[in-house]
């Protein structure tokens, strides 16, 4: 998506990536299932025997405000944030139709001063391990070690050369099976970076990806990353030194319209409106009330 709004600037992802909260939920989710508890849920209900390498299978919400964002997403796209097996007041299980989809996670701003809300994308790998070797070869930091969960499999938190945030997981009841768009689901992740061409090798030699280039109008080709002909996410080069390299999740709606005055409505803020010049008006970047960074493509 080629974006060209000035007024982005100001405001659009600045995440300076809560690592601090990251470590301490994946030690809290670890403590608990040393107790016998179960904090997060299957990334698929059933079990599939499926390893769709390169694809986004799972997502979390950090948030400091879980109140706020359970009433935001369950107005905006009806998903339910539920209580854990475990009962962690912290953390809630977001579900879409009974199926659970994400996790959010309560951050504290007066621990370890951390205070930046965030949504934290999950890419499947054949094997976490492999992976982050590649990674460490290719400049990427590994800032959480592997990790094994129960239900959720193998997972580790990853800064590629960009310093961009993301998490690898081997799943151990399989992968999600691909399912076309599904209104109100994800539909992958978008990386914005400074130098696409470089981010292309690092996630090329990472998980596979190819690029398949698309006009999309005057501006320059649009990439999508590709693995096993399936578009699995996309690259934006960003265009104003004042923004930093993230991950975009992106969810699937039937009208970007509709869900752009609802989302001002619940409190958020609309950081890209819908417009023509960009993939026919089709899309929206939107900040939770929080200031957790998502997009809309109407389908």
């Amino acid at each position: 998506m080629v974006i060209t709004h000035k007024k982005t600037r100001t405001f659009l992802f600045k995440i300076k990536a809560s690592l601090f909260v990251l470590i301490l939920f994946l030690g809290l989710v670890m403590h608990a299932c040393s107790k016998g508890q179960i904090i997060v849920p299957k990334v698929t209900p059933e079990p599939t025997d499926l390893r769709l390498v390169g694809k986004f299978v799972w997502y979390d919400l950090f948030t400091n405000d879980l109140q706020s964002a359970s009433r935001f997403y369950e107005g905006l796209f009806g998903w339910s944030f539920s209580d854990t097996a475990s009962k962690e007041k912290v953390i809630k299980t977001i579900s879409r139709d009974g199926v659970p989809i994400a996790n959010a996670i309560h951050i504290d701003a007066n621990k370890g001063n951390v205070n930046d809300c965030l949504w934290l994308s999950y890419m499947s790998v054949e094997d976490v391990d492999r992976a982050l070797m590649v990674a460490k070869k290719n400049n990427g930091t590994i800032y959480m070690q592997p990790k094994d969960l129960p239900n959720r499999g193998r997972v580790a938190i990853v800064k590629d050369p960009e310093a961009t945030l993301f998490a690898v997981v081997t799943t151990s009841n399989g992968d999600p099976p691909d399912q076309g768009l599904i209104q109100n689901h994800w539909m992958g992740s978008e990386l914005w970076s400074k130098n696409p061409e470089a981010a292309l090798k690092f996630y090329h030699l990472l998980a596979g990806y190819e690029q398949r280039l698309v006009d999309v109008g005057d501006g320059p080709k649009y990439r999508f990353l590709v693995k096993n002909g399936q578009t699995r996410g996309g690259i934006v080069k960003i265009p104003w030194d004042d923004v930093k390299p993230n991950w975009l999740p992106y969810i699937a709606v039937e009208d970007v319209m509709a869900i752009v005055s609802k989302a001002k409505k619940l409190g958020g803020r609309v950081l890209v409106e819908p417009d023509k010049t960009i993939r026919e008006g089709r899309v929206a970047i939107i900040s939770d009330p929080s200031g957790a960074v998502f997009a809309v493509q109407q389908f």
